[in-house]
């Protein structure tokens, strides 16, 4: 069941919501494979078949406010996205039509044989920056996605990203708008997707737009699952189409009037009423913020809401607070004690009292940590302070904030580690290596002899499983 329901997840169309305008546009080519290996699994045989062997499974253009995504497995279909206007439209080549559809609906997945279930957003991601893969030409991170506290190989999702690209996520895959970067990887159960070329293309305004002649169609009806998260669910008005929530005994929270409801992250969801204005409720179905804003987004759990206001947007907390001003023009929250946010084409670090921490100057800031910021320009990594200094001598293939005030740093496909100056305090020598945790570093040189380090790279003691 779990292969099945990958498989057709990865026949939808897909799309990407991404942070802010900007022009410059990569293109991803996409195939089946093995997610660990990169080679194709006998679960996919049946797929390569219908695709072609060595075939395309889809092209992704992605820049920082736009998306287009051909997919090619029965036949060319594409969908566009615009993430500031929330729009996106599915593109019908043959008819001449195009049709609007959600950004993105989540979906059940069965986590068990006896039928247990858990919404798509729901699942937990746990980061793990320091295991390192070159998929594309790009380095890559890992992350995994599974059920809170589950160590369940089944069900595990695992996500190799580039964070030097725009965030990317689609349909049944909600859950990647977690990662800080685009997926150049995902599979789970030995299935999976890659990326096999990633390029910079020329900006073009027609690839996001509705072709010129083409004319409005009817959109398909599609089975969407209900629940909202383990206890409640929606349900809808067959007269006025509006939803309302339900608790799992069928008890009515509140009453049919709203035009969605989001899955909750935590005790809040996000709701539109019938002018597509955004709120929140909580789990008793109370309207904690009504339904008044442009937009509203709440991506992890204690986070403020980023809402959006006369265009502009700013930062609430979860009673309707205001805590920033709506004068930004993107902004997104990746830790509890900071936001990015936007000005134009350029980003840079607020705290949540909306104080400058790093100005508005960078196309991507990939971490932040100690004042200073790692910086991607030109697909190489860089060390900033708060006056734009660069603080190494050159650009890096990959960085990472490290603890006890180092860089963990991949050079000639091998870890070592680097002062905020630039100093190798570590030599390059590692295939794998991990950021300090209580003055320790775990290491390898060999990827089966594992030991940890201190923060002179001396060594302290063997790992032992």
């Amino acid at each position: 069941m779990k292969h099945f329901f990958l498989c057709i997840a990865f026949f939808t169309l897909v799309f990407v919501k991404i942070s802010s305008a900007q022009q410059k546009v990569f293109k991803i080519t996409y195939q089946f494979a093995d997610p660990e290996t990169g080679t194709d699994t006998s679960a996919s045989e049946f797929i390569k078949i219908l695709a072609g062997n060595g075939e395309a499974l889809m092209h992704a253009y992605i820049c920082k406010d736009q998306m287009r995504v051909e997919s090619l497995l029965f036949g060319k279909s594409i969908q566009i996205s615009n993430i500031k206007d929330e729009t996106s439209y599915l593109i019908d080549e043959n008819s001449k039509t195009y049709t609007s559809t959600d950004l993105a609906s989540g979906k059940l997945i069965e986590t068990s044989a006896g039928g247990d279930y858990v919404y798509s957003s729901d699942f937990e991601m746990s980061l793990i920056p320091n295991e390192k893969k070159v998929i594309a030409g790009l380095s890559c991170k890992k992350a995994t996605f599974n059920l809170a506290g589950s160590k369940d190989k089944q069900t595990e999702i695992t996500v190799w990203y580039a964070e030097q690209l725009p965030k990317l996520y689609w349909g049944t895959y909600d859950y990647l708008e977690k990662v800080p970067g685009a997926a150049l990887s995902i599979g789970a159960a030995g299935l999976g997707i890659q990326a096999t070329k990633v390029e910079e293309v020329p900006y073009d305004t027609a690839l996001f737009e509705i072709p010129e002649g083409y004319e409005e169609g009817e959109a398909e009806e599609t089975a969407t699952d209900s629940a909202l998260n383990d206890h409640l669910s929606w349900y809808q008005d067959p007269n006025t189409e509006f939803f309302g929530v339900q608790d799992s005994l069928g008890n009515k929270l509140t009453p049919a009037k709203y035009a969605s409801i989001y899955a909750y992250v935590g005790d809040y969801a996000i709701v539109t009423d019938a002018a597509q204005m955004f709120g929140l409720i909580d789990l008793q179905g109370k309207e904690v913020i009504p339904c008044q804003y442009e937009s509203l987004s709440l991506d992890t759990e204690g986070a403020p809401l980023v809402f959006m206001k006369d265009q502009k947007y700013g930062l609430l907390d979860n009673s309707g607070k205001l805590l920033l001003a709506a004068k930004y023009d993107f902004i997104s929250v990746p830790s509890l004690s900071y936001a990015l946010y936007n000005e134009g084409d350029f980003t840079g670090v607020l705290d949540l009292k909306g104080n400058v921490l790093i100005p508005a100057k960078y196309e991507t800031i990939a971490e932040y940590r100690d004042n200073l910021a790692l910086i991607v320009e030109n697909l190489t990594y860089q060390l900033v302070d708060k006056s734009g200094k660069k603080l190494l001598p050159t650009g890096q293939e990959y960085l990472s904030f490290a603890g006890e005030k180092l860089l963990l740093v991949f050079k000639d496909n091998k870890y070592g580690y680097l002062d905020y100056s630039g100093k190798v305090v570590i030599l390059f020598k590692f295939q794998n290596a991990q950021p300090f945790e209580n003055g320790l570093a775990l290491v390898s040189e060999d990827l089966e002899n594992f030991y940890y380090i201190n923060a002179k790279g001396k060594f302290i003691k063997k790992y032992e499983e």
